[in-house]
């Protein structure tokens, strides 16, 4: 946000203000402090919920700063966070493993938790039983960390709709696609350039979903892939993740751990065993993307039948660091460097 210049002042210094005056003052400023500290400390809010109807309440009346503690036990709906946190008092939701968000079935229609603003922080708890877990739309700079999420009909968390500086970290994603194993991923960021004019209002528009950071969770058991990038999408690193049996299904070319179709992304220290195809993959969909994105000490325990990093996208820039690899065909297809 732009802010006002401030301008040099040109008014002549007055006198020292009199000594019988300082108290005055003195007194004024603590006045005026005392007054301001109450009204700050009150901007957030803490709630404990125990029952649907509480959690519907707290989240329709969260203000920045508010914190939602969830108490143990199945919260049975369709949840939707819509209010906007700021950058110093994002609104959090936190729980323990045994604080379970679902809508009741994995083949039902319908998000368990749904962002629709920014600055939002999900931590601890469980989500399980829905069509699609956590779904980010125009939700910059929210934090989802700890949580688990598995038993998803499709996606387990999908970052969308120009949703910029997300982070996904230390989180237990498992056990996709149980309603479509097309749309099984992980984790997916952006939208495909088919959905560019449902999600983005014009065909021509992309998802920017930029600057994604996806570390340190655990990825097991997704029919499609652990992590899908998309065109349009630029900017995010994947790090020190771990995967098993992502991308096993074939469904809709899931092949692999990971599949990159953004620009500029890092990826790297994530390890992992067992894919149907490659761990990593790159391709370009869409001209211009799928370039400059940089691989490096990844590692492969086994079960991967193809190549560490496969680079299909014919877009420049893309790097692999020369290292040894225990996937099949080898470290990569291109020269490594």
């Amino acid at each position: 946000m732009s802010r006002s210049p401030r301008f040099a002042s040109t008014v002549t210094p007055e006198r020292a203000l009199p000594a019988r005056t300082l108290p005055i003052l003195a007194s004024a400023v603590l006045v005026i402090c005392a007054v301001a500290t109450p009204l700050s400390a009150s901007a957030a809010t803490a709630v404990t919920v125990s029952t649907v109807a509480q959690l519907t309440s707290a989240l329709a009346s969260a203000t920045p700063g508010t914190v939602i503690t969830l108490a143990d036990g199945k919260y049975l709906g369709k949840f939707t966070g819509a209010q906007s946190g700021t950058a110093g008092a994002p609104i959090t939701v936190t729980g323990s493993r045994r604080a379970v968000l679902t809508t009741g079935s994995a083949t039902q229609s319908g998000y368990a938790l749904h962002l629709t603003a920014p600055y939002w922080n999900l931590s601890g708890f469980s989500v399980t039983q829905a069509a699609k877990g956590i779904v980010l739309d125009n939700s910059d700079f929210s934090v989802i960390d700890g949580v688990n999420v598995g038993s998803i009909g499709q996606e387990a968390v999908h970052v969308r709709t120009s949703s910029s500086n997300v982070t996904i970290r230390n989180s237990l994603i498992h056990d996709t696609g149980l309603k479509t194993p097309a749309y099984g991923e992980g984790i997916y960021v952006g939208s495909a350039k088919s959905n560019w004019g449902s999600v983005m209002g014009s065909s021509t528009t992309p998802d920017r979903s930029d600057n994604v950071i996806v570390e340190r969770n655990t990825i097991t058991n997704t029919t499609a892939e652990g992590i899908d990038i998309k065109e349009g999408t630029t900017g995010g690193r994947i790090i020190q993740n771990s995967f098993h049996r992502a991308g096993w299904s074939g469904e809709n070319s899931a092949d692999s751990w990971v599949d990159i179709k953004g620009n500029g992304y890092t990826i790297s220290g994530n390890t992992g065993d067992s894919t149907l195809l490659d761990a990593f993959q790159v391709h370009s969909v869409l001209t211009g993307w799928g370039g400059q994105n940089a691989f490096s000490w990844n590692t492969v325990t086994g079960g991967v039948p193809g190549y560490e990093v496969n680079i299909v996208s014919k877009t420049a820039g893309n790097t692999v660091k020369c290292d040894s690899s225990t996937a099949t065909k080898g470290l990569t297809n291109i020269a490594c460097s």
